[in-house]
C-alpha cells in the first residue's frame, strides 16, 4: 500500500466514525427490535429480500418496509450497480446497538377464524 492509499484508508476510517456517532440516535429509533437488528447485520449488498425474510422469520412486505426507513435514516444503501440489494454501511458495534439487549418483535398476524361446517337447514 503506498502513502496516498494509506492516508485514504484513514480519512474513510475517520469519516465513518463520525457518520456512525452522528447516525446513532436515528439507528437506535430505526433498529429498536431485536428482528429489525438482525435485519440490519444481514444486508451485505447480496442477498435478496425473499432470503432476508425466510432467514428473520418477517414478511418479506414488511421487511421492504423496514428497509425503506433505514434507508431515509442514512444507514444502508439501495441496490446499485455493484450490489444488486441494501447494503448496510456501518456494524451494529459502530452504531452502538447491543443486539442481545433489544426486545423480540410481537407477531402481529391475525389469528384465522375458525372454519364453520354447512349444515343441512332444519326443517319444522
Amino acid at each position: 500500500m503506498d502513502r496516498t492509499e494509506a492516508l485514504l484508508s484513514e480519512i474513510r476510517a475517520y469519516l465513518r466514525v463520525i457518520a456512525a456517532t452522528d447516525l446513532r440516535p436515528a439507528a437506535g429509533q430505526v433498529l429498536d427490535t431485536y428482528e429489525k437488528a438482525l435485519l440490519y447485520s444481514k444486508l451485505d449488498g447480496n442477498t435478496p429480500q425473499l432470503r432476508l425474510s425466510e432467514v428473520i422469520g418477517v414478511p418479506q412486505p414488511t421487511i421492504s418496509v423496514w428497509l425503506t426507513r433505514f434507508s431515509e435514516a442514512g444507514i444502508i444503501n439501495p441496490p446499485d450497480e455493484i450490489y444488486r440489494n441494501h447494503r448496510a454501511l456501518f456494524s451494529l458495534q459502530q452504531l452502538g446497538i447491543n443486539i442481545n439487549s433489544l426486545k423480540k418483535r410481537v407477531s402481529t398476524q391475525v389469528n384465522e377464524p375458525t372454519p364453520v361446517e354447512a349444515t343441512a337447514p332444519e326443517v319444522t
